[in-house]
């Protein structure tokens, strides 16, 4: 199997399921009051969920313009991963204390 086809088959996926994860996460983060931790801690996570579409908007980019041929930095999708499970915890909490909440994001 070639790289390339190899990085189409395991990467787009992967790409696809960030974009997913961190758009509910950050619809969560905007639309709902997490009263277990501070305002302020809510609004830097949810600028770090921006800021991580924005990377990962432009390594998509990337691995586009170059016919799926350019890996992206398995540290970068690390980092998008830890703060994708501190997205899924916060929740996960939010749902422990409003069970009847509407809410199933992160």
């Amino acid at each position: 199997m070639s790289k390339a086809k190899l990085l189409r088959e395991i990467l787009g996926p992967l790409l696809e399921d960030y974009r997913y994860w961190f758009e509910r996460s950050r619809r969560f983060l905007q639309e709902e009051t997490l009263d277990f931790i501070s305002p302020e801690a809510q609004q830097s996570i949810l600028e770090q969920v921006v800021a991580a579409q924005a990377e990962l908007q432009a390594a998509e980019a990337l691995y586009q313009l170059s016919d799926n041929e350019v890996g992206i930095d398995p540290a970068l999708m690390a980092k998008w991963h830890r703060l994708l499970m501190e997205c899924a915890e916060l929740g996960r909490r939010f749902r422990q204390i409003h069970p009847s909440s509407d809410s199933s994001e992160s």
